[in-house]
């Protein structure tokens, strides 16, 4: 099969026309390409005549190796009409000659080289045919770029990977193809345009669209809405790396267009480009707020569906933006309430984590249902366990009716996860009455260690009964974080607001405060150490009294022997007689020697605790320590 490839050269002093042929066959089982030229000394075609003359059964491969431009070589007539058959040795890649001359084919200035390669799309030769692609498609030439257009529907799939190639340069061959009246070029063109994500074509393709009388106006609406799809996904979705296109400033470009289209709406009644304008606009676009604020815009009711209606990337994020505004309209809030499909109910969600919630919550505030809550609805044990967290973030944020969020808090509790369960018993903090209060001490016996300590920190403040015991039984708790929040919920119990009103208390009060104090203040004891090393009479000797009240003398027995030997003889006596009930063997050592103390007061002292040390029997202070703790 012979496919011929013109090209041509322009001489000094006269134009000339000069043809080689491509002849592929096959002859005694093997292929053979028989190269014919009628000039040998054609502008930018790379085959050597001295090469071809001196050898003409050179193998192919290795006669390349003698190429040069033949632009610097002479006119040479002698060549006139020579064929050389050029056969492949075994061994030798013949291929690869052929593709070294349609790279030069493919970047040669000579026009001329543009219908030589669209004549080679003739030949059944394979690698013929691809390489002619290959080249034509690396040229910038928008009759070689439709010639491919043409054939694309018969294409196979790695010769329509070469056709991929020549993204970014065959724009104006595409903008030609889809205003073809021929349906094939169009249908091949629309194919690639959506592959090629051409949004340089969309005002063409508005255009069309809006022509009633074409009859490719529907399917260029099509596209149009595909393209939209598109660069929605690019500006609100992952970037391609390899994408060096600003998606914004194709957004702008795209959007003006629309932006005209929308105002041609009554008469070209195109609802798609309406639903194309809003998935690309902002919620600063002033066209979009106008229609929004006027029910009676001939694209109202389109956008309204739009906005309640459409899955794109685009449309979920401008309502995501107009949640963040302070201006937004009602309109758009009830929207947004409406909306039940899983991806914008998950975008909603996770707006509960971001800095900007904040601004979020004001509008939310104004918001009265959510349609994806009610009872036909799934409930909120069906979400993921951080999304009921976020669920009732969102719903505690909302102006929906008290009881109702109760209800949600309440299932959360029975059936949630132990995310949910925190985020609700957090959430019922801000609830008063009996019914909160009662979901809060349910609460407390949940079984995840954090659901608790979130209800024991909210208990104190219910003042329900048996609050008390309640609270000092938490902070026996095997897990810390509901000791220490037990102990937070007591915090007015602590050693230093009980030795400031200590002087006040009657000695009941004394008593079953400091038990209180020595099970939730865990600085007790030290405070009690350093307050028998103060410098103050009063206050070594209030300390030993506290330490007998609290029935702490077991523990402090090494800070009252210190205060043995205090300068003050009221202070070693008082220490001597507190000393009575800490029976160890240097505690006797002690008193024995305060026995021989300067002071008689002492003295006595040392010898009474000693006849009550002597008669009590062993562990009988820690079974008194023990006996406190079974106060509580």
């Amino acid at each position: 099969m012979q496919a011929r490839i013109s090209a041509g050269k322009q001489a000094e002093s006269e134009d000339r026309t000069a043809g080689i042929s491509f002849v592929a066959g096959r002859s005694n089982g093997k292929n053979v390409y028989t190269l014919k030229t009628d000039i040998c000394d054609i502008q930018n075609i790379i085959i050597s005549p001295k090469c071809l003359i001196s050898q003409p059964r050179l193998a192919l491969g290795k006669g390349f190796a003698a190429v040069k431009p033949l632009s610097s070589m002479r006119h040479n007539r002698s060549l006139r009409a020579c064929k050389i058959c050029l056969r492949s040795p075994p061994g030798n890649n013949v291929t690869s000659a052929l593709e070294t001359t349609f790279d030069v084919l493919s970047t040669s200035r000579n026009e001329s080289a543009v219908p030589a390669l669209i004549n080679a799309l003739d030949c059944n030769d394979g690698h013929v045919y691809e390489g002619a692609i290959q080249a034509l498609v690396a040229r910038r030439n928008k009759a070689g770029h439709l010639a491919v257009l043409a054939r694309w529907h018969i294409l196979s799939a790695s010769q329509r990977e070469l056709v991929l190639e020549g993204r970014g340069r065959m724009s104006g061959a595409l903008r030609d193809a889809v205003l073809a009246d021929d349906s094939q070029l169009f249908e091949n063109a629309c194919e690639l345009v959506v592959k090629f994500t051409e949004f340089d074509l969309v005002p063409t393709l508005v255009t069309l669209a809006e022509n009633k009388i074409s009859e490719h106006a529907k399917a260029a609406t099509e596209l149009v809405a595909k393209l939209t799809s598109q660069l929605s996904e690019i500006v609100y979705g992952p970037r391609d790396p390899h994408d060096r296109r600003d998606p914004n400033s194709i957004r702008r470009y795209v959007l003006e267009s629309l932006e005209r289209s929308v105002e041609r709406f009554r008469c070209h009644g195109r609802s798609e480009l309406i639903e194309a304008f809003v998935i690309l606009a902002g919620p600063s676009c002033g066209l979009l707020k106008k229609i929004l604020d006027d029910p009676h815009h001939p694209c109202y009711n389109t956008v309204v569906g739009t906005l309640a209606n459409s899955r794109s990337a685009g449309v979920a994020q401008l309502l995501m933006d107009f949640l963040q505004r302070e201006s937004t309209s009602l309109s758009v809030l009830n929207l947004i309430s409406r909306r039940a499909d899983p991806p914008f109910v998950a975008r909603l969600l996770a707006s509960t984590d971001d800095k900007s919630f904040p601004k979020v919550a004001k509008n939310l505030g104004r918001i009265r249902s959510f349609s994806w809550l009610q009872f036909d609805s799934p409930t909120i044990d069906s979400f993921e366990e951080q999304d009921q967290a976020r669920c009732i973030k969102l719903i505690t944020a909302s102006g929906m009716n008290p009881d109702a969020i109760l209800d949600i808090l309440e299932r959360a509790l029975i059936h949630g996860n132990p995310a949910g369960r925190y985020a609700a018993c957090e959430a019922l903090a801000e609830f008063p009455g009996d019914r909160p209060s009662q979901l809060i001490l349910r609460a407390v016996r949940d079984l995840d260690p954090e659901v608790q300590a979130s209800a024991t920190r909210h208990l104190r403040d219910r003042h329900l009964p048996g609050t008390m015991s309640t609270l000092l039984k938490l902070i026996d708790s095997p897990h810390e974080i509901v000791r220490e929040a037990s102990r937070e919920a007591l915090s007015e119990f602590s050693f230093q607001n009980y030795l400031s009103r200590f002087e006040t208390l009657s000695d009941d009060a004394r008593r079953s405060t400091g038990i209180v104090v020595r099970k939730v203040d865990t600085e007790t004891i030290p405070s009690l150490l350093a307050e028998m090393e103060n410098k103050s009479r009063k206050a070594r000797m209030r300390a030993i009294e506290i330490a007998e009240t609290m029935q702490l003398v077991p523990q402090l027995c090494e800070g009252l022997i210190g205060l043995l030997s205090d300068e003050d003889h009221l202070v070693r006596a008082a220490a001597a007689d507190a000393l009575q009930l800490c029976k160890t063997q240097e505690v006797l050592e002690a008193l024995q020697h305060a026995t021989t103390d300067s002071s008689a007061a002492v003295q006595n002292a040392a010898k009474s605790s000693l006849a009550t040390f002597n008669s009590i029997p062993n562990g009988f202070a820690t079974g008194i320590a023990t006996s406190v703790e079974a106060q509580l």
